[in-house]
């Protein structure tokens, strides 16, 4: 070995050993956190809270005049989501992910931290300076293999934050990541729990819950409560003769064709087989019998192509209207019930209208 060969061996163990005291120094980096930032976060009831609470106390932990959080919006755009502070950048702002450092950042997914904002083409820093800030210091939001967004803190004298500041405010941002991911995926989990896996409906268990919370919203001075139990004609027979996934197909088909003919506040579920319930609160007769009439119009015009031939489907349905306050489910889905077996017995492909006064 050359004695050039030994030199260069000793610079490259040399900074190698620089580098490992550097990440060993940046492991033993902590973040004080206030005891009353940990009771906020556990007293918080949804995301928006958990990221209002780390905006509003990043601010303070980092000695900032402004702390943000993006999430990503869409391919081209991130939003303001939660901020404390200087209101620089206003909520629910827009941010591009192209021409801003916050965007670079959710790019490419590493820190920046602009030590002042002198001549900066990004549009960001330039709306920052314009309010009075002299530098900020931008972190990715990272669980995982995915990059949620950004969290942003800003200072109005240049060069206020510290390299130490930069892998404090990472740490955090890694944490509120993983914390939104959690939330994500317990959102996905609950509404699994009350979606009818096949029609993308609520289910039945979910229906009682919402119907609960519908039944007391509803103003009985705007209208009646209204109820519609909808059962498909000769379904057993479509499964007999087509098959099961066709069936399932028509069952998909209904489900749409219910949700296009009824108000977006209006409850549906499957509650089994082939058999639908609808809810509408603030109601009166003629608006109830037009919805049932467009749903009627819609299934008469459904075709499922099978084979050589297609599936036509009809409904009876059973339709209620009560204007007591006692609106208990079993209740009314019983009178629903029993209205609908009435359309059946009456020939099908019909609506057998009840109003309850009690």
């Amino acid at each position: 070995m050359t004695l050039e060969q030994t030199r260069q061996d000793s610079k490259r163990s040399s900074s190698a050993q620089r580098d490992d005291d550097a990440v060993s120094q940046r492991a033993d980096l902590t973040i004080e956190l206030p005891i009353r930032f940990v009771h906020e976060l556990s007293a918080a009831e949804s995301l928006q809270d958990v990221l209002d609470t780390v905006a509003r106390w990043s601010s303070t932990v980092f000695g900032a005049n402004r702390a943000s959080i993006t999430l990503a919006q869409s391919e081209t755009e991130l939003t303001l989501i939660a901020m404390e502070g200087n209101n620089a950048i206003p909520m629910d702002q827009p941010v591009p992910i192209y021409g801003t450092m916050v965007g670079r950042v959710y790019r490419t997914r590493q820190a920046e931290y602009a030590e002042r904002f002198d001549g900066s083409p990004d549009l960001d820093c330039q709306m920052l300076s314009a309010k009075g800030l002299g530098c900020c210091l931008d972190v990715p939001m990272i669980s995982g293999s995915r990059c949620v967004g950004t969290m942003n803190i800003a200072h109005e004298s240049p060069n206020a934050f510290t390299d130490e500041d930069r892998e404090r405010l990472q740490a955090m941002a890694h944490w509120v990541a993983a914390s939104i991911r959690i939330h994500h995926q317990i959102e996905e989990m609950e509404v699994l729990s009350e979606t009818d896996p096949l029609t993308g409906v609520c289910n039945r268990r979910a229906f009682a819950t919402r119907f609960a919370t519908l039944a007391k919203r509803w103003q009985r001075g705007k209208g009646a409560l209204g109820v519609a139990l909808v059962d498909l004609d000769h379904f057993k027979s479509i499964n007999d003769t087509y098959g099961h996934e066709s069936g399932d197909r028509v069952l998909v088909a209904v489900a749409k064709a219910l949700d296009a003919s009824f108000r977006k506040s209006d409850l549906i579920a499957r509650m089994g087989g082939e058999e639908f319930c609808v809810v509408m609160a603030d109601v009166d007769k003629p608006a109830l019998m037009s919805a049932l009439e467009r749903f009627n119009l819609a299934l008469s015009e459904l075709e499922i192509p099978v084979a050589d031939s297609v599936i036509r489907v009809t409904a009876s349905i059973g339709a209620l209207l009560i204007d007591s306050d006692s609106a208990d489910l079993d209740s009314l889905v019983n009178q629903a019930d029993q209205a609908m077996y009435k359309a059946k017995t009456n020939g099908r492909n019909r609506v057998e209208f009840v109003h309850v006064t009690q």
